[in-house]
């Protein structure tokens, strides 16, 4: 019997993801998480194509979202056994993300807080566009927070502590929103303060 196929994900910076099989990678797809466009290759090969040249494209696109992953138990004993070993450190890669996300945070709430503090007309439209931009960002993580399973949101939502855990664990699937959120939290609160402190010419 041949193998079910595998496939890997091309993601940003040259991260590859996978592997994935025909009903994961139908749930990446639901999700959002890939688009047709998204560069794959199969286990294997060597060659990157989008998926939606992939001859198993026209297969994943039909399956059901009540599959079941033939690799869910395997996955499921990898992270039971990655969770009973030490926590890995972070790489320095992902630590100066970090702070180059914090920094960038606080130089946008500064400029915010001195173009209110000389315009007003600005900083109102400085303090609308952050806390805007704030609140789109924590309704894309909540959206994404429902395609979780039941256990999951009941972790986030109902366990003391939950929510920090799951997003430490899952941090770069939410980084872009997470940088959205204090970005546009800073720009308002520096808004907010640049228009409090506002001395009309």
């Amino acid at each position: 019997m041949k193998p079910e196929p595998l496939f890997y994900i091309a993601r940003e910076e040259e991260n590859v993801a996978g592997p994935y099989d025909l009903v994961q990678m139908a749930g990446l797809l639901r999700k959002k998480i890939i688009t047709p466009e998204t560069p794959t290759r199969l286990e294997g090969e060597e060659g990157w194509k989008p998926f939606s040249w992939q001859p198993q494209f026209i297969v994943v696109r039909e399956i059901p979202p009540d599959a079941v992953s033939t690799r869910v138990t395997q996955l499921d004993e990898e992270a039971a056994a990655r969770a009973s070993g030490p926590i890995p450190l972070p790489s320095v890669e992902s630590v100066m993300k970090v702070v180059g996300m914090l920094v960038g945070a606080l130089l946008a709430g500064a400029g915010a807080y001195l173009v209110a503090r000389l315009d007003e007309t600005t900083g109102y439209c400085l303090q609308i566009g952050g806390g805007a931009a704030t609140l789109v960002a924590y309704c894309m993580i909540f959206a994404s927070l429902m395609d979780e399973d039941l256990w999951t949101r009941i972790l986030v939502f109902l366990v003391p502590l939950g929510d920090i855990y799951y997003f430490i664990c899952n941090f770069w699937k939410y980084f872009t929103w997470i940088c959205v959120k204090y970005v546009g939290t800073a720009v308002y609160l520096g808004a907010t303060m640049g228009l409090a402190a506002h001395q009309p010419h």
